[in-house]
């Protein structure tokens, strides 16, 4: 909590001040709190409101930065980049008349965890979202563990910010469970504190998470937004001014990100130029234009049976495999992103919800291990198409991210993959696993086949994967080159 301390005299001034003025006493947002944890290796705005023209001093690890209040009765300072440590200070703001004192400050890792509902979806699982199948439901046993100093959960709500907490029982059960599990895995992996941010609320769009603004500059949709005031029918920016603004500017590493949902089921086919707009304006709002985004691609599920208030059209079981593929774009065009796979995650296809958000959390740390922190010997992906070669009236596909090996989840025949000949016409595949990173495949109803495609089905739920446990990404159809 911050500690406010004031003379009598400050005081019974301050009761005696106008409403407008009240609003300007010296002040911090809700994201700079006690318990929260202050970015590694990178500059650290502090910021806050007081009276203009008041001159105010942030102190914190032997460091002093100081400001003056401008007309509009705002501050900011910057603090130098700090290394990690998890010895618990102070971090102290002091004005002309008071001082604020946040305690149990840390320095560490923050990332934000943001999207729709499978990012929401809470450690203490809501009414309607149902237990996982098989094992147990890890998130119900994680809260009744002890607190964990060294992961510190800060969220943002559709009714106001909640501020920083140490991770436990209390303050864990509107915590997103993705989110979680990804700083656990982090803090266990670094040694370090980890803050993660919940910034998530169901059913919303991409275009939603995005300012106007950004919209507007953009060379894509600045025509569209300027003369219709909407993209795609839809307007912008409403949830970000919402959880992610009040934010803005705090340090972090980067971001986690789950969505895609409802933009998959009105048939988006724009969802890789509008996650670049957005991934460049966040990255500009918090001051970190090397943050990546880590995301997931959608699970299986019927979206060929829903009804959604911004269907363009009717869906069909190719809806989710085309939209897959324009989340990969996403991360292509945008940048420093990569995505995990959890097709083999899903209980029931009817249920856009699935459980098992500590392996999706679990899953993005490995990228994040990977390649924002350099973590040797940690393979992030399952098997993902690189190359495919016909010969023989059969197609041989070659992975990457195999590991040591490809294996079936199930120890069955390799399920999901289909070939085409020049026509273009897709027929189901017999395919085994040939070697350690290849898979052949054949149909007696394409005796020359040229093409070849995997997963591509909204149920699809493929038994490939690599020794890891990760499973084979699916992918759109691929032309085959001559082996010869």
């Amino acid at each position: 909590m911050k500690t406010v301390f004031r003379t009598l005299a400050a005081a019974l001034t301050a009761s005696a001040l106008l409403p407008q003025e009240a609003a300007a006493q010296l002040s911090t947002p809700p994201v700079i709190s006690s318990d929260m944890v202050l970015q590694q290796g990178r500059e650290v705005p502090v910021w806050g409101k007081a009276a203009p023209g008041e001159r105010v001093t942030v102190s914190f690890g032997g460091q002093k930065a100081k400001a003056k209040a401008a007309a509009d009765s705002t501050w900011s300072v910057t603090l130098k980049p700090m290394q990690a440590d998890a010895t618990p200070r102070t971090l102290t703001i002091k004005g002309r008349k008071e001082t604020i004192e946040l305690t149990n400050v840390v320095v560490g890792e923050v990332w934000i965890a943001a999207g729709q509902s499978n990012m929401q979806y809470a450690m203490r699982r809501q009414k309607g979202f149902v237990p996982p199948a098989n094992g147990v439901d890890s998130a119900q046993a994680e809260l009744q563990q002890p607190a964990n100093p060294m992961i510190r959960v800060y969220v943002s709500a559709r009714r106001g910010q909640k501020p920083w907490a140490v991770a436990g029982p209390e303050s864990l059960p509107q915590v997103s469970a993705v989110g979680y599990y990804f700083a656990r895995s982090l803090q266990r992996s670094l040694g370090v504190p980890v803050g993660i941010v919940t910034a998530a609320l169901g059913g919303t769009l991409i275009e939603s998470w995005t300012p106007r603004q950004a919209y507007e500059q953009s060379p894509v949709f600045g025509g569209e937004i300027r003369q219709r005031g909407r993209i795609d029918g839809v307007g912008a920016g409403q949830w970000y001014n919402t959880f992610v603004a009040p934010m803005a500017p705090l340090a972090v590493r980067g971001f986690v990100w789950y969505q895609g949902e409802n933009n998959c089921g009105a048939g988006d086919r724009r969802y890789a130029e509008k996650f670049g707009v957005m991934a460049d304006w966040w990255r500009g709002a918090f001051r970190a234009a090397d943050a990546p985004f880590y995301y997931v691609l959608l699970a299986p599920h019927v979206y060929s049976d829903r009804m959604h208030r911004h269907n363009h059209g009717p869906q069909t079981a190719e809806t989710l495999p085309l939209f897959r593929e324009q989340q990969k774009r996403a991360g292509q065009l945008a940048g420093n992103c990569e995505y995990v796979c959890i097709t083999d995650l899903v209980d029931n296809l009817t249920d856009i919800h699935p459980s098992y958000k500590w392996t999706v959390g679990d899953r993005l740390a490995r990228v994040a291990l990977a390649k924002t922190y350099g973590r040797a010997g940690v393979e992030w992906s399952g098997p993902r198409a690189k190359a495919a070669t016909a010969s023989g009236g059969k197609i041989t596909v070659t992975f990457g991210h195999a590991a040591d090996s490809l294996r079936t989840r199930d120890g069955k025949r390799v399920g999901w993959f289909e070939v085409a000949g020049d026509d273009g016409v897709f027929h189901p595949a017999a395919a085994d696993i040939t070697s350690d990173s290849t898979v052949t495949a054949a149909s007696i109803d394409v005796p020359r086949p040229r093409f070849v495609r995997f997963g591509w089905h909204e149920t699809a739920q493929p038994n490939l994967e690599n020794s890891c446990g990760l499973p084979a990404v699916p992918f759109a159809a691929m032309r085959a080159k001559d082996a010869n």
